[in-house]
């Protein structure tokens, strides 16, 4: 069970990823595409409704050409 600390935490970082796509010009679809995840995944880590596994991280952070530690500096 996620805390509410924790739900906190996701929709943060949740906004944070979108305000990085956003200003690399990419639609969730097409970051969806570039990193073989369905669009509702996107949306769903964007909301903070899901908690992403580190090599979802990674492969989020590749294909929007940020380090790691930017994804996650939020």
């Amino acid at each position: 069970m996620i805390n509410n600390r924790d739900k906190m935490m996701l929709k943060n970082f949740g906004k944070h990823l979108k305000q990085i796509r956003i200003s690399r010009n990419q639609s969730q679809e097409e970051l969806a595409f570039r990193c073989n995840f369905s669009k509702n995944q996107i949306g769903n880590i964007e909301r903070g409704e899901v908690n992403p596994t580190l090599s979802t991280l990674l492969q989020l952070s590749e294909q929007l050409e940020v380090s790691p530690e930017e994804l996650l500096n939020f």
